[in-house]
């Protein structure tokens, strides 16, 4: 795909998202279409400055947040309780390793045939009379190679 293919696709990506296009919001997204990524803003904004990117890192929490809330990528919480962006919208639940930090993604685990986090709301609200909002789900454990480097 040529670059001015690529900008084209993008500015439609954007605009199907009710976004206008920019130049940050370009290389932001064109970072996350790259390959599947789980990022910090810090991190981002590091990756984009080695690549030539002059972007300040308000404007990338800034555009981070507008690409999240258009639904163009998912905001979930690391082991240390830093903010982390997923290039895949696709319902899924990450497990972090709390030695390494690496993450990988688990395909949709299903509880009575219902996501686990609907199934914990249903269930607490059942018990409480609260209306729950949408709960997150964290799951942190050791990976593979930690755990033989542990032995």
């Amino acid at each position: 795909m040529t670059k001015a293919t690529q900008r084209g696709s993008l500015r439609d990506v954007l605009k199907a998202h009710g976004l206008r296009y920019s130049k940050p919001r370009e290389a932001i997204l064109a970072f996350f279409r790259e390959q599947d990524r789980h990022v910090s803003a810090e991190g981002l904004y590091v990756e984009l400055k080695q690549r030539g990117t002059d972007l300040s890192l308000s404007t990338v929490y800034l555009n981070l947040g507008v690409l999240k809330t258009a639904g163009l990528i998912r905001e979930f919480e690391g082991v240390g309780g830093e903010a982390l962006y997923d290039s895949s919208v696709e319902p899924h639940h990450h497990v972090i390793c709390t030695a390494c930090g690496a993450i990988a993604d688990l395909p949709l685990i299903r509880i009575d045939d219902t996501p686990p986090t609907r199934y914990l709301q249903h269930k607490a609200e059942a018990a409480s009379g609260w209306q729950v909002d949408e709960p997150t789900l964290s799951l942190q454990g050791v990976c593979p190679v930690c755990q033989r480097a542990m032995h």
